[in-house]
């Protein structure tokens, strides 16, 4: 579950994270929510993706991922997707190493409850 915040909603869900990036540390949305399969569907802003099946689930990381370092070539960046971490890499593996390898690469800004390594 997930849902969009601004800078005065009161935290209710676990996880928070700025996303939509338009360059010098600012973001244009943010989300809270109660897992990191949440963040991915918030940046989809597709409540479905939570209860979709584990292909869909993929093939859509996939696909933004795709997005992403396509727009990372436009700023000139080599980015690479795998099912692993790597330097420049946006790993698909799971929701959690999707948004994780996204805040590593400055996509998406975690709050600190959320950037703590399991």
């Amino acid at each position: 579950m997930y849902r969009l915040i601004n800078p005065s909603n009161l935290q209710e869900l676990s996880l928070r994270m700025l996303f939509q990036p338009t360059g010098e540390g600012l973001f244009q949305r943010a989300c809270e929510a109660d897992g990191f399969r949440g963040l991915v569907a918030a940046i989809l802003d597709d409540p479905d993706y939570e209860t979709s099946d584990v292909e869909t689930r993929l093939v859509n990381r996939l696909r933004l991922a795709d997005d992403i370092a396509l727009m990372g070539q436009i700023d000139g960046a080599k980015l690479y997707i795998s099912d692993r971490d790597g330097p420049q890499t946006i790993n698909v593996a799971t929701d959690e190493s999707f948004i994780r390898a996204l805040g590593r690469l400055g996509f998406v800004s975690l709050g600190p409850s959320s950037t703590e390594e399991p």
